[in-house]
């Protein structure tokens, strides 16, 4: 193989590397920035979302709520959360 074409092939292979390392450097971010959120919106501690709790902290969670809250038990666990939040990476093609 030329030594042009080698060059042009390791300096693509650098740059999807490069994009594949910064992508997963922000989703990562992304979800630290989530759990932070969540656990400021957990005013009581308990470990759940409640409904007051996310008409308080998180809009987007209290507008779905009752989607969200798949045992209906009023209160969203850190299971029904990470669902959600699978559902809607799927549906983004992520």
């Amino acid at each position: 193989m030329p030594k042009p074409t080698l060059y042009l092939l390791t300096a693509m292979l650098l740059a999807i590397s490069a994009s594949a390392c910064a992508q997963s450097e922000r989703m990562a971010q992304a979800k630290q920035e989530m759990q932070e959120r969540l656990k400021a919106a957990d005013t009581d501690g308990d470990g759940f979302i409640d409904r007051q709790e996310a008409d308080a902290k998180l809009p987007r969670v209290a507008k779905n709520f009752d989607k969200l809250d798949a045992d209906q038990d009023g209160k969203l666990s850190a299971s029904e959360l990470k669902q959600a939040a699978e559902l809607a990476r799927q549906r983004l093609g992520r």
